[in-house]
């Protein structure tokens, strides 16, 4: 099945990076499944996503932050970020991926996902029980040195005070605006935690955000918990949300939390 990620990925890396100068990729189309805006740019990555999974006769349901739920009397279902980070792909800014999870009902029983840089064409993939990788190459999660922790954190407008204690407590912090990447970037062993916590619960963590990425991280050593102290785990719709802690190494939840 990893397979057919991968190609689903490139799929879209060839889509996205062939926009015609004359299309303007933040354009808002409508309103997305989640409640957010769908810009061009979403919406074709997610077409390209949808046919590939009819071409092939894969008996995979979709979920989608675009359109929702697609039920094809799957016995699987496909979690997808079409485009994550979407508004740095509008700005021009190199962070932004497509995020691909396979599993059946939950965060916790995800079997398989896959998350590509689309700029980079970093690949970072996983499946349950056999490690994570990064351009097929074992990654690991890193032990921090002491108490200085390189934390990735949320820091925009909807920002919890607790964000800014977190940043006090880590000896670098970064707010790169794609949390597929990441949490990737934490598997790789590149940086100690991503925290995210909001005031507005619409603007906390999707399934579709990180079901990939999760995994990924999981496999490389590490994990995540919601901020009321139990390991996460998200139902398959568009309607729950969380904030949450993801770790490389226990010690930064005890410090961070």
């Amino acid at each position: 099945m990893m397979h057919h990620l991968v190609e689903i990925a490139t799929r879209v890396q060839e889509v996205v990076r062939s926009i015609p100068a004359d299309v303007e990729p933040g354009e808002e189309l409508c309103m997305g499944a989640d409640g957010t805006p769908t810009l061009i740019i979403d919406r074709m990555a997610e077409d390209a996503i949808v046919e590939y999974v009819k071409e092939k006769g894969l008996p995979w349901d979709i979920l989608s932050e675009e359109a929702g739920l697609i039920d094809n009397g799957g016995t699987r279902t496909l979690v997808i970020d079409p485009i994550d980070g979407t508004y740095n792909a509008v700005l021009g800014i190199p962070i932004y991926s497509v995020s691909l999870a396979l599993g059946t009902r939950s965060l916790n029983d995800v079997e398989i996902g896959y998350v590509r840089n689309i700029v980079t064409g970093d690949s970072y993939s996983a499946e349950k029980g056999k490690g994570a990788f990064l351009n097929g190459k074992r990654i690991r999660t890193r032990k921090p040195d002491g108490d200085c922790i390189f934390s990735l954190a949320y820091m925009g407008r909807f920002a919890a005070p607790e964000n800014f204690q977190v940043a006090l407590k880590s000896r670098r912090t970064r707010s790169l605006g794609c949390s597929s990447l990441e949490l990737a970037l934490v598997a790789q062993g590149k940086a100690d935690a991503y925290y995210l916590n909001t005031t507005r619960y619409e603007k906390s963590i999707r399934v579709v955000d990180i079901a990939a990425a999760a995994l990924i991280l999981r496999e490389a050593g590490g994990d995540l918990w919601d901020l009321k102290g139990k390991r996460l785990d998200m139902p398959f719709d568009l309607e729950t949300r969380c904030n949450i802690l993801a770790y490389g190494d226990e010690i930064v939840k005890e410090v961070l939390l």
